[in-house]
């Protein structure tokens, strides 16, 4: 059977790919500050996020003019809808790196990002509450990307917007991430279990409270229990995906396999923010440890990514 390919098909979960290169960079700045290292490594990192972003949205756009209907198809799907926002948490992310790099930047990039940040959370709330034709086994951690967008305003925001902004757009994030995550335990414990393409993203369980400590510190420059409750629920539904580790490794590759790096680099920076905060020894290394995952996970996925533009499967239909 012949299968359909094309740039109509380019995945929209790619964007995930920005947000985890994205969250790496910042990981490696936090090592680099530290050790009082030059940001060499991290700025090349920024910048290939940055290139890659731009890749990502001058291909939607072309979709958008010369196949609009399959754009529309995405926004519809209860998986892909999702994935819209990763493009606005991507320019979020690339705001918050560019502040020491040009202020002017980072403000644009942290306007475009909220502003879509705010859309996107609008219109598909909406959707769920209006469109029912949705089903409730259909609901997995993908779903959590809208809300968890809105905790990341605030990394950026901090240096461009009030406390009344940033406070509000990181407890929409956090009351609705606290629901999500009660309809997703009901979903994994008593219905069938996640498709193969979809079990990477049970790793974005690890964002609203990952990043949700970075944002907190950041706001308040305080670690205090409410950081603790976050980065210790964090630190142990790391732990405990780690222990599934067997089932991960074995499904093949998908896009979706990039849900794994922003997740964990939220955790990431979350163990170096405490840790510089606190004072605790273990957390130190906790944090090298988890770096070098990062840098390992971060080429194997670029790896099998570009394996799967060379095989031509990259885009392709659907079935």
């Amino acid at each position: 059977m012949q299968v359909e390919r094309g740039i109509q098909y380019f995945p929209i979960a790619l964007f995930a790919s920005v947000m985890g290169v994205s969250g790496l960079a910042m990981s490696l700045r936090l090592f680099e500050n530290y050790h009082g290292f030059s940001q060499w490594s991290s700025n090349i990192v920024m910048v290939i996020a940055t290139i890659m972003l731009l890749i990502n949205v001058v291909i939607l756009l072309y979709r958008l003019i010369a196949f609009r209907e399959g754009v529309r198809q995405d926004f519809n799907h209860p998986v892909k809808m999702n994935f819209f926002a990763a493009m606005s948490i991507s320019f979020l992310l690339l705001g918050a790196l560019y502040i020491e790099v040009h202020s002017n930047v980072s403000l644009i990039l942290w306007l475009i990002g909220t502003i879509l940040q705010f859309i996107f959370t609008l219109l598909i709330l909406t959707k769920l509450m209006w469109v029912h034709e949705f089903k409730f086994a259909q609901f997995n951690p993908a779903w959590f990307i809208p809300i968890v967008g809105n905790i990341v305003v605030p990394l950026a925001g901090v240096e461009h917007a009030s406390p009344m902004v940033n406070w509000m757009f990181f407890g929409i994030g956090v009351v609705f991430s606290i629901i999500y995550f009660t309809l997703f335990m009901n979903r994994i414990f008593f219905h069938p279990t996640l498709p193969p393409p979809l079990m990477p993203t049970l790793f974005i369980l690890l964002a609203p409270p990952g990043i949700g400590a970075v944002s907190y510190i950041n706001m308040t420059g305080n670690v205090d229990y409410f950081v603790y409750i976050m980065y210790g629920f964090a630190f142990y539904l790391g732990l405990l995906l780690i222990f599934q580790i067997r089932r991960f490794v074995t499904i093949p590759f998908f896009v979706s396999w990039w849900a794994f790096l922003f997740p964990s680099a939220a955790v990431t920076n979350a163990t170096f923010l405490v840790y510089e905060h606190t004072g605790e020894g273990f957390l130190l290394l906790v944090f090298y440890i988890q770096i070098v995952g990062l840098i390992l996970l971060t080429i194997y996925l670029f790896a099998k990514t570009i394996g799967l533009m060379i095989q031509g499967k990259l885009c392709v239909k659907e079935g």
